[in-house]
């Protein structure tokens, strides 16, 4: 099923690493004016990625194993974009798929949108096998968030047969059924991957599991099972359960922030059509032969949770001068606050004596914490002596009274 785009399309491909577009896309659902946001940027280390999580094609349609989710905007913009590495670091220990990251995206397609491992988070389910996903190979999660399952195929009518379709998560590219040459790859390992003549690894779908990268044979940073740093997802609503019976036969975006989603169950129709209004909240109509019943949901939230993405890790060492940012994956805190202890350590990583603050690392002046979009907190260590360490403690508060804390140790050399 061939996408349809609109003359303001254009693409940029940089050598075989990126291949990447700006995009104004017009969406094929029938009588629809939505417009989905997509664009990208680069600086020296990474590619950042943002959309709002709605693709071009038709969403939902096909799934017979449905959790009643429905596709909402998402906001992967700013310091929430999608961050691929541009220099990938081969990894002696990759991470695969059979066994874990079951829960977040461990790909990111060149249409914005998220890539999940196949299995889906109890660790057994093929998604794709158990009637889950869509005609697209996709469905939603519990925040109303949109994402594949499957490698998007479809995206080579976009990007051109033998062009990559996304990257995995650890910065490698990820490839169709075919290499560039339309020969189909030889000699693939576990992660469905393999090296180029040039000696570049790269990933490939395949029509039996993994399906695509089947795991992340660069260097990553698993927390709680899943890649961090990655964007963050916004709920309007509390996650629903399967619903038995159900088959989706239909969705349409009649007109832009209106959406129809035509369902079958019991021989009957049912519609859930819902709105995002102009102040970010939600209004959902659910429409069966016996009524409608309207409910109201207020603007998305991120729920509390969190990880630290301290450079290489929660425990970092840094020369004198060198810098050093960290941001805490958290919103929808209602209230955050940071700390910092300062030690004076004769190892410089098991500190043990701590000391008054020297001046850095101190809540106010140039390199102070910095709490601002996402609940990201930053830190520069630039004016850190040698031979101290700071240990940086980031706290979040929601409305519900919860807390989540991480630390950050950062010793300077």
């Amino acid at each position: 099923m061939k996408l349809r785009f609109n003359r303001a399309t254009a693409f940029r491909l940089t050598g075989a690493a990126s291949l990447l577009a700006v995009l104004v896309v017009s969406s094929p659902q029938r009588g629809t004016s939505q417009t989905s946001y997509f664009k990208w940027h680069e600086d020296e280390n990474f590619y950042y990625i943002e959309s709002n999580g709605l693709p071009t094609h038709k969403m939902m349609v096909g799934i017979t194993q449905w959790q009643q989710q429905v596709p909402i905007p998402q906001d992967y913009t700013g310091e929430n974009a999608w961050r691929v590495p541009k220099h990938p670091v081969w990894s002696d220990k990759p991470v695969n798929v059979r066994s874990a990251l079951f829960s977040g995206a461990i790909a990111v397609a060149l249409n914005g949108i998220p890539i999940f491992n196949p299995i889906k988070v109890d660790g057994k389910t093929d998604t794709f096998a158990a009637g889950e996903l869509d005609e697209y190979g996709a469905h939603c999660g519990r925040a109303d968030d949109y994402h594949y399952h499957m490698p998007p195929i479809f995206l080579e009518d976009m990007v051109g047969k033998g062009n990559p379709i996304a990257y995995a998560l650890d910065g490698y590219l990820v490839y169709g059924y075919n290499e560039p040459d339309g020969k189909a790859p030889v000699g693939l390992d576990e992660y469905n991957g393999h090296k180029d003549a040039k000696g570049v690894y790269h990933y490939h779908s395949t029509k039996t599991f993994p399906y695509l990268n089947g795991g992340e044979h660069g260097v990553v940073k698993v927390i709680k099972d899943a890649i961090v740093p990655q964007p963050w997802t916004a709920a309007a609503r509390t996650w629903t359960k399967m619903l038995p019976g159900a088959v989706i036969t239909g969705f349409t975006i009649p007109r832009p922030n209106y959406f129809s989603l035509d369902y079958t169950m019991n021989k009957a129709h049912h519609f859930i059509n819902y709105t995002y209004n102009d102040d970010g909240s939600y209004t959902f109509n659910f429409v069966d032969p016996e009524g409608t019943k309207t409910e109201q949901y207020p603007a998305p939230h991120v729920r509390l949770s969190g990880y630290l993405n301290g450079n290489n890790g929660g425990n970092i060492k840094v020369a004198a001068g060198q810098p050093v940012i960290y941001s805490w994956g958290s919103t929808a805190a209602t209230g955050a606050s940071t700390t910092v202890q300062v030690y004076k350590s004769s190892d410089n990583e098991k500190p043990t004596n701590p000391v008054a603050n020297d001046g850095c690392g101190i809540a106010s002046g140039p390199y102070a914490p910095f709490i601002g979009k996402f609940g990201a907190t930053k830190i520069a260590t630039k004016a850190c002596q040698s031979g101290y360490t700071y240990k940086y403690t980031f706290t979040a508060s929601g409305a519900d009274g919860k807390f989540v804390s991480d630390d950050l140790t950062v010793t300077v050399m």
